[in-house]
């Protein structure tokens, strides 16, 4: 079992109102799932990012620069916009991560997950550290 640490941009996306979806209709909820990760997932590839785990509704990837996270958070925002019934949180920190048999964890991780969480739908929230990355972008 190799463990390797690592400052890494993690970016956690999540559906929002996605629970309470569920106990309404579970096809709808499954459906807007597939469809964000149907866009999302292909967005990680194009912006050099590694797709980790689906998280329930949510998802949990990572990439090594904290613009290319910032710019992919962007795009699936932008990519759904017109679609009322998806909507999506997006959190994105740079921060030392511990990676181990393919999953990640660390600090870096639950920043990122707790940003996420405070997101409002529709956005991308980002910690100082991404700030700090993309100020001169």
């Amino acid at each position: 079992m190799k463990i390797e640490r690592k400052l890494a941009a993690i970016m956690f996306t999540d559906i929002a109102g996605y629970t309470s979806q569920m106990s309404k209709d579970e096809s709808i909820a499954i459906s807007l799932l597939n469809k964000k990760e149907s866009i999302l997932k292909p967005l990680i590839k194009e912006h050099h990012g590694t797709y980790v785990k689906s998280t329930g509704d949510g998802s949990l990837s990572y990439f090594s620069s904290a613009v290319d996270a910032a710019r992919c958070g962007k795009k699936l925002q932008e990519s759904i916009y017109e679609d009322k019934e998806l909507n999506v949180r997006v959190g994105v920190h740079l921060g030392d991560t511990i990676f181990e048999d393919g999953d990640i964890r660390g600090d870096g991780v639950n920043i990122a997950s707790r940003l996420e969480s405070m997101a409002i739908e529709g956005s991308v929230f980002i910690s100082k550290e991404v700030q700090d990355q993309l100020v001169n972008q």
